[in-house]
């Protein structure tokens, strides 16, 4: 008979480091005033919520049965982007910004020009900084939905094409499951589905681990 296990506490409070977000803020002053900011509003405010739709966002054991399992895959998907389909993408709620790599960003045709030159700090996992080559919005569509996405060009080389980051999850009021290997998100015509494409996933992961970081 399984019991639930008994909370003894915390010893200490471990907190995540992010970066680059454009409404939390790109300098520690302007996240440090983003978030003085939320707790007044919490404080003060009627808290606003997203109408994003009626239906219920939920996930089925049965939607894991043609899964590639056990696993420990990152969620890997393909869409339209800018009118070209787009494989390894990568779908990550730790990111706090989208991004587009640069060999992606001439892969699709576009034109320097296009770019805006403004240039943002991305903070790493081990707090090593990257600075973007620009920003650029493109429409990303999922499903029936087109949507006016930004991205923070960067020039490095990646197993990944694009990341796409809370900014987009956020926007589309999107659920992402790792687990379920899918993205679902609300549309006025119901609850739809982006299925992963998880030979590139473990693929992109093979590839990073062998230190060739080429787009295929």
């Amino acid at each position: 008979m399984l019991i639930p296990s008994v909370y003894t506490g915390r010893d200490r409070v471990i907190h995540v480091i992010s970066g680059g977000s454009e409404i939390s803020g790109v300098s520690h002053a302007a996240a440090k005033k983003s978030t003085r900011n939320a707790k007044h509003d919490l404080e003060t405010t009627k808290p606003k919520r997203l109408l994003l739709g009626t239906d219920k966002i939920s996930f089925t054991a049965k939607e894991q049965e043609k899964i590639l399992a056990p696993h420990h895959d990152a969620l890997v998907i393909s869409l339209t982007v800018a009118n070209c389909l787009v494989k390894r993408i990568l779908v990550d709620n730790g990111s706090s910004s989208n991004i587009i790599f640069q060999t992606a960003y001439q892969d699709l045709g576009l034109e320097e020009s296009a770019l805006t030159r403004k240039i943002t700090p991305l903070i790493g996992f081990s707090g090593e900084v990257k600075q973007t080559a620009g920003e650029v919005t493109l429409p990303v569509y999922a499903e029936g939905i087109n949507m006016s996405t930004k991205f923070l060009a960067v020039d490095s080389q990646s197993a990944y094409n694009m990341i796409l980051g809370r900014p987009w999850i956020h926007d589309m009021g999107a659920v992402p499951s790792t687990l379920h290997q899918m993205v679902k998100f609300p549309t006025p015509w119901g609850i739809r589905i982006i299925k992963r494409d998880q030979e590139n996933s473990r693929s992109c992961y093979q590839t990073t681990l062998k230190g060739k970081t080429k787009v295929l």
